[in-house]
């Protein structure tokens, strides 16, 4: 990796967070630009921006697809989520993507179950609302650029260089 990658990931995600946390979307210039890039970047190198195989970005692309569709489909992911996943599988390859949506998960259904369990508790001293249900997206690509930052910045908390794909 380039020696001011780790400033140019970190920016990119904090950027794709704000996005998704305000916005509840993903520009396409964000993901597909990022996307593009690592496409040429494998061009040009004949690897990964993370150092892989081209065939690991490939199969990267592959699973980001087979974790993301059905919840795209069940409209409980939006397009901007399956389109960072891909984009994170071309720029870093399959161990990024499969950890990273494994902490996102496992973070995101963390703060739901401390939410579900502190909303009787916050409702009763009226600090929360009861407005309207309205259909909310969790911004789970936030989720998945935190992930994917730690992952790639941190590989020995998450045992990455243990694997042998």
């Amino acid at each position: 990796m380039l020696m001011q990658a780790p400033t140019i990931i970190c920016v990119w995600a904090g950027v794709l967070s704000f996005y998704d946390l305000t916005q509840r979307r993903i520009p396409n210039v964000l993901s597909l630009g990022a996307l593009l890039l690592g496409l040429g970047y494998m061009v040009i190198a004949g690897q990964t921006y993370y150092g892989q195989p081209v065939s690991s970005a490939f199969w990267g692309m592959a699973v980001a697809f087979l974790l993301t569709i059905p919840g795209y489909a069940s409209h409980t992911l939006g397009g901007g989520d399956v389109k960072l996943l891909a984009a994170i599988a071309v720029l870093f390859g399959v161990k990024v993507v499969v950890t990273s949506f494994v902490i996102a998960s496992l973070g995101v259904f963390s703060l739901l179950v401390v939410w579900w369990y502190f909303t009787p508790q916050l409702l009763s001293l009226g600090w929360v609302a009861c407005a309207p249900r309205k259909r909310r997206y969790i911004p789970f690509g936030a989720a998945i650029a935190l992930a994917m930052c730690v992952t790639v910045l941190f590989p020995e908390w998450v045992g990455m260089e243990l694997w042998q794909i």
